[in-house]
């Protein structure tokens, strides 16, 4: 009896030391046959307004002043945000726009902007989806696809035109772009990357 909970707590210890220390985060957990996840633990990022984040571990950190931040840094996979002030944020940043690039795109960049001042969506340089609703295959790559589908980040637009980018991407990451007038939102879901840096 008791010489066997002493040995099962042991066992249990000895398995919970030799994984390391465990982190608390919001991610799901998809777990394929047989028990295994085949692309790790799912998660999801949110930035929106003056900017606003809500990170993977569901921290939210905000930064008022214009630059460049990751959003996601792995091995394969980069997604970095451009911060800029508008006429309606008092001088704070608000999220510009975003691009996505890494070897999971096989070299290639997809940039999303606002609606004005000179915001597009662009593959490698090129304008795409400049039709709306439209979708854009990326060489059986990518699928990206824009229409007034999908949820906000921020009720505060609720009262306008939805006008989503979705970006269906290789390994199971997925980029969802609201674009405003001067700003847009963004939602990452994905799996956790190896050596995975960013928000």
């Amino acid at each position: 009896g008791l010489g066997l909970l002493a040995l099962l707590s042991i066992g249990v210890l000895a398995v919970m030391l030799a994984r390391g220390p465990t982190t608390t985060t919001s991610i799901e957990k998809s777990i394929g046959p047989g028990g295994v996840n085949p692309m790790g633990a799912m998660g999801s990022c949110l930035v929106w307004g003056d900017p606003h984040f809500e990170t993977f571990d569901h921290s939210f950190p905000s930064f008022f002043e214009e630059g460049e931040q990751w959003l996601v840094k792995s091995s394969s996979v980069s997604i970095q945000g451009r911060f800029l002030a508008t006429p309606f944020t008092n001088g704070l940043a608000a999220t510009n726009s975003i691009a996505v690039g890494g070897p999971f795109l096989h070299g290639h960049t997809i940039v999303v902007g606002p609606l004005e001042g000179g915001g597009r969506i662009a593959v490698d340089g090129s304008p795409v989806l400049t039709n709306f609703p439209s979708t854009y295959d990326l060489h059986g790559i990518a699928t990206l696809s824009y229409n007034d589908v999908g949820n906000l980040v921020d009720d505060a637009q609720g009262h306008l035109e939805k006008r989503i980018v979705h970006m269906d991407l290789p390994s199971g990451v997925r980029v969802q772009v609201m674009r405003w007038a001067n700003h847009i939102n963004v939602q990452v879901t994905m799996p956790r990357q190896e050596g995975q840096d960013g928000y």
